[in-house]
C-alpha cells in the first residue's frame, strides 16, 4: 500500500523551496542582468556599424525622430526607421519598433538614438537639426555641465543608448543621457543608462568603461 505525504511534509517542503528562492532569486536576477548588458553592448556595436555605413552611402547619418504628443512619448528618439528601410538593419514587422533590435530593458522599444542632425517632428522633416546635450568636457563626460549642441562642429556625430535597467530612477537627468557620465549605469543592481557615442571625425566610446 502506497503512503501518501503528511502535511507536515507538504510544508516542509514548500519551506525549503521558498528558503531555495530567497537564497537563489539574488543571483539568477544578477546573471539575467548581466546577460542582458552584455547583449545591449553586442546591439550598440551593431547600431554603430549602421550608422557608420548609412553616412557612406548618403554623406551625412540618419535623422532624429521626436514628438510633441504625449501618446508618442516612447517613440521619442527610438533609431531610425531609414536604417530598416536602407536594409542597414533588419526589419521587424511584429511591433512598433522600426528594427528587430529591441531594447531588452525596455520591451516593445528600439534603443535610443540622438544626433545634431535634421529630425522628423510628428512625422513632419524639419528644417533645424536636433540639439544633443554635450558635456563641457566631452569626450571624457565627467562633468554635469555642458550644453544643447545642433551645430555642424559638434564635437559629438551620434549617440545611441538603452535606457537600462531601472530607468525611473534618473528620469530627471534624461536629458543628458547618454553623454554626461552622471546617468550610466556603473554595474550590476545600478539605475541608469548603457550607451555608445561618437567624437566629430574620431573614434567611438561605450559608457561601459
Amino acid at each position: 500500500m502506497k503512503r501518501g505525504f503528511t502535511l507536515i511534509e507538504l510544508v516542509v517542503v514548500v519551506v525549503v523551496m521558498a528558503l531555495l528562492a530567497a537564497l537563489l532569486g539574488p543571483a539568477v536576477a544578477a546573471s539575467i542582468e548581466r546577460s542582458r548588458v552584455a547583449r545591449v553592448v553586442a546591439d550598440l556595436r551593431t547600431v554603430e556599424v549602421a550608422l557608420e555605413a548609412y553616412r557612406t552611402d548618403h554623406g551625412h547619418y540618419p535623422p532624429v525622430t521626436v514628438s510633441c504628443m504625449a501618446m508618442d512619448a516612447e517613440q521619442v528618439l527610438q533609431l531610425p526607421q531609414e536604417l530598416a528601410d536602407g536594409e542597414y538593419l533588419p526589419k521587424n514587422t511584429r511591433t512598433k519598433t522600426s528594427t528587430l533590435l529591441e531594447d531588452p530593458f525596455h520591451s516593445g522599444n528600439t534603443y535610443k538614438y540622438a544626433a545634431p542632425e535634421p529630425y522628423w517632428m510628428n512625422g513632419s522633416m524639419q528644417d533645424e537639426r536636433y540639439a544633443v546635450w554635450v558635456p563641457s568636457d566631452f569626450p571624457s563626460c565627467q562633468s554635469a555641465s555642458g550644453k544643447a549642441d545642433d551645430s555642424e562642429g559638434c564635437p559629438m556625430s551620434w549617440a545611441v543608448w538603452s535606457q537600462g535597467p531601472r530607468p525611473d530612477k534618473k528620469k530627471a537627468l534624461s536629458n543628458k543621457a547618454p553623454a554626461a557620465s552622471i546617468t550610466w549605469y556603473r554595474g550590476t543592481g545600478d539605475h541608469g543608462v548603457i550607451g555608445r557615442y561618437k567624437e566629430k571625425d574620431g573614434p567611438s566610446w561605450s559608457t561601459l568603461r
